[in-house]
């Protein structure tokens, strides 16, 4: 039976959160050999990923990418927003100023290039 990566991070995340700190590299290094015994090496980095992601909605952390025209510290960044977050700051000069803004699945576009662009529409009907 093939089991899938989500399932996998699944069981990696309850078997670490439940061993002690002491054993965690021993549970680690039996759940790879289960891994290993399955075939599903090609799946660690997916199982990685997903396991990040249970981790952090476990923890309540949220995923936040800024772009602006200008790089932004990410640590400043970081203590703006009220919440944990990992940040990614990124540098994109189409935006010609303002922000992209992105929170977990939630978008917030105030970029000049937007706000030019509803400009456009607004005087082309």
């Amino acid at each position: 039976m093939r089991y899938s990566p989500a399932q996998y991070a699944t069981v990696l995340y309850e078997l670490t959160g439940d061993a002690p700190a002491t054993k965690r590299r021993e549970v680690i290094r039996d759940f790879l050999t289960a891994v290993g015994k399955n075939g599903a090496f090609s799946l660690l980095p997916e199982i990685v990923r997903e396991f990040e992601a249970i981790s952090d909605k476990k923890e309540h952390i949220h995923h936040v990418t800024i772009s602006t025209p200008e790089r932004l510290p990410e640590a400043g960044v970081a203590r703006k927003v009220p919440f944990k977050a990992k940040v990614r700051a990124l540098r994109d000069v189409r935006l010609k100023g303002g922000a992209m803004l992105e929170v977990d699945d939630l978008r917030i576009d105030n970029s000049i290039a937007m706000r030019l662009e509803r400009i456009r529409k607004a005087f082309s009907k």
